[in-house]
């Protein structure tokens, strides 16, 4: 559960929580604390589907949608999830990257340079190419963990001789959507979607409930309430070191290099370079982590318990089902195109952003496939969904989908619903017609109705 916690406290929650402060105060934190509420209750859902049922989300949809116009051996259903989260998580490496460029350009002395941006792409795609396919992950993790720490422990100290507006802290933990601070910084909407991107992960459907397997559920439960309270106070950190650089702002759009500014201002160059190495350590992390997460969502969904049976018996020291060809295949497009991008100076901040963004707008997706898989009687005989559950998870799943549907009637119809509450009605009214089709054409209701 520790792994969760730090694949989830990435570069990109770096970014986002530090950009959120930046252009929106302390406004915030509530986006913060809902969306941990939001990963709690969608990584125990998950987890008790997989202690309940012996499977994990992924082979539940397998057994579920088998019959539904099979491709390939699978049904389409799972390629569309599978190819969804893989889609995401490549966005997501590619967010890490940007991450880990910034967190090398962050080191005093250093300055934007091509020779360095580069070389600093293909060294983190050499180094994660290594360490997937001598399979060393988890011994780094352990070192990575402890640099993030002192990451952790940094901002801690920043926040404590910075100190923090209490009032205006209470006031932020009050939902509300504040207004565009200038016409370069984020779109509120956005950086809402992207705090709940970032904190809410959709591959951690996938990694926790593999986590979860073999485990009582009361276990899971601490697990997953740890991993989540610690994400939820570490990105909490950030964000208020963030609201403290606001002031600081010398430009239309929040950089990197404006927050390490603001932190040598209280620790010195000592300081800015442990944000550094304990921003790479966080990229690094990610770097692995998120390429295993897709992978494990894949097999679990496409491929049959038994079906490489043999390969796997082959090396048994393999985290994974799938031929170690396809494997590695993954792993290296996945580390290539954000390669590529990040070489080539894409914007390192708006991809930092789109990645969280289009990850939230996915969250719903996979949301829906836990809220049927759990209220399926085939999977949850021994412990059915119960009513309070129920509400809890078909509460959080409707949240995604407003958080979504009110980026995408922004982006389409924004020029339309200029009005912010038009907006935010018509969201509510189009997330709430869509849970209840949900509901009216599965069991969902049933359970609901029926307790």
């Amino acid at each position: 559960w520790t792994m969760l916690a730090a694949c989830t406290v990435g570069p990109g929650t770096v970014v986002t929580c530090a950009r959120a402060g930046a252009e929106a105060g302390l406004a915030l934190v509530w986006a913060l604390v809902f969306a941990s509420l939001l990963a709690y209750v969608l990584q125990e859902g998950t987890a008790r589907l997989t202690i309940v049922s012996g499977m994990s989300l992924g082979e539940c949809m397998r057994v579920k949608y088998g019959g539904w116009a099979v491709v390939c051996g699978s049904s389409a259903v799972c390629w569309a999830v599978a190819g969804s989260v893989f889609l995401g998580n490549t966005l997501y490496e590619v967010n890490n990257w940007a991450g880990g460029v910034d967190a090398v350009l962050a080191f005093p002395g250093l300055g934007e340079g091509t020779l360095l941006r580069v070389g600093s792409c293909l060294g983190f795609a050499l180094v994660v190419m290594l360490l997937m396919y001598w399979d060393k992950t988890e011994k780094l993790g352990v070192i990575l963990g402890l640099v993030m720490m002192a990451m952790v422990g940094l901002f801690c100290v920043v926040v404590f001789y910075m100190g923090i507006d209490w009032t205006k802290l209470g006031l932020g933990l009050i939902p509300g959507i504040p207004e565009r601070t200038s016409p370069g910084s984020a779109e509120p909407a956005d950086i809402i979607l992207s705090l709940v991107g970032t904190t809410c992960i959709g591959y951690n459907l996938f990694l926790g409930g593999a986590m979860a397997d073999g485990k009582t559920l009361a276990a899971a439960r601490r697990g997953i309430a740890f991993s989540t309270t610690a994400a939820l106070l570490v990105s909490s950190l950030i964000l208020i070191v963030g609201a403290g650089s606001r002031a600081d702002l010398v430009e239309d759009s929040f950089t990197i290099s404006q927050l390490s500014e603001f932190i040598r201002t209280y620790v010195g160059d000592v300081g800015v370079s442990v944000f550094a190495m304990g921003f790479i350590a966080a990229g690094l992390s990610s770097m692995l982590t998120v390429p295993l997460g897709a992978i494990i969502a894949a097999e679990s969904l496409l491929i049959e318990e038994d079906k490489f049976k043999a390969e796997k018996e082959e090396d048994n020291d393999q985290k994974v089902k799938m031929p170690r060809n396809i494997y590695l295949g993954l792993v290296v497009f996945m580390v290539t195109i954000p390669t590529i991008i990040i070489s080539a100076n894409a914007d390192r901040i708006f991809v930092i952003l789109l990645a969280q963004v289009l990850n939230g707008l996915l969250l719903p997706l996979l949301s829906i496939c836990l809220l049927l898989c759990i209220n399926d009687f085939q999977f949850m005989s021994s412990s059915p969904q119960n009513r309070v559950n129920n509400i809890l998870l078909i509460t959080t799943v409707t949240i995604t989908m407003f958080l979504a549907c009110n980026v995408i009637i922004l982006k389409l119809l924004g020029t339309i619903l200029t009005s912010v509450p038009t907006r935010l009605m018509t969201s509510a009214l189009a997330s709430v017609c869509g849970m209840l089709a949900v509901c009216c054409s599965s069991n969902v209701g049933r359970n609901l109705w029926l307790g």
